[in-house]
């Protein structure tokens, strides 16, 4: 389909390119609609296999993620984890999606059955827009040259869908022209004009900072922010704070819970504590493996012992 494309209409993108882009032009809360179903349906990828299997996410209201578990040590864990969880999803959707998380009963219908379900209303100010964006003319040639796109798509109810959304694309375009926005000196995408780049480019920006980072970590997992921020000048403590956090869960969930002499779970206890190499014991192992049990991989047979069990009274 993409050659006959190409022929019949010279200069235009593909379809999927340009289905993805409208769905960031046609405005915050299209967008948003989108990534919070995103964000249901990969829930796995966000929090582990282990919090996954043990939770569900209802749905999300007013910037609040609510989610079900009946296992009340778990919940007792994650409340202490909630800073972790709200960044990991809004890293995930790629915008502040919500500021907390709570616990609910199971919804009689959870939002994350399907995307027909999710229900958020249209502030005031998209609606506005939406009807600005109506409001600016096309072009016959812009016209036209949506018609061509929609066409090659060579199903009817499908074409007229990609048409429309060209137009909606093009009309969105010039409303932000005529709001001065100014074009993103690194990928020329529009941008309101008291912005240095785009949404997207700043993302791009985000993650290159964070994935030194990482890499940081990886090579000293006990380092500090002081001693990340040496070689990664633009780090910020939060950011830090994060990737360590996203880190440690990761290499939890990979690591069993009933280890505590492998290289991977000194590793993990380096990370979580910040401590080096010298200043690992038995006893500060034992504490952190402990705290981490329910992140780490428990074997089906396993069952989580008394604290006093693992870390005797009398000891600090």
């Amino acid at each position: 389909m993409a050659g006959s494309l190409k022929a019949r209409s010279p200069g235009l993108e593909r379809p999927d390119t340009i289905i993805r882009k409208t769905i960031h032009h046609m405005g915050s809360n299209a967008e948003k609609k989108y990534y919070m179903h995103w964000v249901l349906w990969h829930w796995p990828e966000i929090v582990g296999d282990f919090i996954a299997r043990n939770t569900s996410p209802q749905g999300i209201r007013k910037d609040t993620l609510y989610i079900y578990s009946d296992n009340s040590a778990l919940r007792n864990e994650l409340q202490m984890m909630m800073p972790q969880i709200v960044q990991s999803v809004n890293n995930y959707a790629g915008q502040k999606m919500i500021d907390k998380v709570a616990f609910s009963k199971r919804w009689e219908k959870s939002d994350s059955e399907g995307i027909d379900e999710i229900r958020l209303a249209a502030p005031p100010d998209d609606e506005n827009l939406g009807r600005e964006r109506r409001k600016m003319p096309l072009s016959p040639a812009e016209m036209q040259a949506a018609e061509s796109l929609g066409a090659a798509a060579g199903d009817g109810e499908i074409g007229r869908a990609i048409s429309g959304l060209y137009r909606k694309h093009l009309q969105m375009q010039k409303l932000k022209m005529a709001k001065n926005y100014q074009k993103c000196p690194q990928c020329g995408r529009l941008m309101p004009p008291d912005v240095a780049i785009c949404d997207d480019c700043s993302r791009k920006q985000r993650e290159s900072i964070t994935a030194a980072v990482r890499q940081v970590l990886r090579d000293m997992p006990w380092a500090r922010y002081p001693e990340v921020k040496k070689y990664v000048p633009e780090a910020t403590t939060k950011m830090v704070n994060e990737q360590r956090s996203i880190m440690v869960q990761k290499l939890a969930a990979d690591t069993d819970v009933n280890d505590k002499t492998s290289i991977k779970a000194k590793t993990l206890v380096m990370l979580y504590r910040c401590l080096p190499p010298e200043q690992l014991n038995e006893d500060n192992i034992t504490r952190a493996l402990y705290a981490l049990r329910f992140d780490m991989h428990r074997p089906k047979d396993y069952k989580t012992p008394k604290r006093y069990d693992v870390i005797k009274l009398g000891r600090r």
